[in-house]
């Protein structure tokens, strides 16, 4: 079963993921931060992180850029998963090493056909 960490500040886009991700059969970890994420990834190793950029502590991009920068962690999927829409923003996200960039408000089946794209069905 694949592992995804979903990372957002905002407690409803968490549980909402997680019932979204749970009925599609992925197990999934949440953090709060970017340094909850960063000890989360070190403790669970996901297979992909679902990553919003504004949040307290470490934002979204510096965790990207860390985990990317680690030979141990340098291959996990990111999803960066944010309400900064525009071309700079999507821009600045893949620049961090992030793999795809999801805008919110997501649907479902947006959110399920990216993370498949990556993933395996469960």
């Amino acid at each position: 079963m694949a592992k995804i960490l979903v990372v957002d500040d905002e407690q409803d886009i968490l549980e909402l993921a997680r019932v979204i991700l749970e009925n599609k059969g992925y197990e999934v970890i949440t953090a709060k931060d970017g340094n909850e994420a960063l000890e989360k990834v070190s403790a669970s190793k996901p297979d992909l992180i679902i990553l919003d950029i504004i949040m307290p502590r470490k934002n979204g991009l510096e965790v990207c850029k860390i985990l990317k920068s680690n030979p141990k962690t340098k291959s996990i999927c990111i999803l960066m998963f944010t309400v900064l829409g525009r071309d700079s923003d999507r821009e600045q996200g893949l620049k961090a090493g992030a793999d795809d960039y999801l805008v919110k408000p997501f649907s479902a089946e947006e959110l399920i056909e990216t993370i498949k794209k990556y993933l395996a069905s469960p």
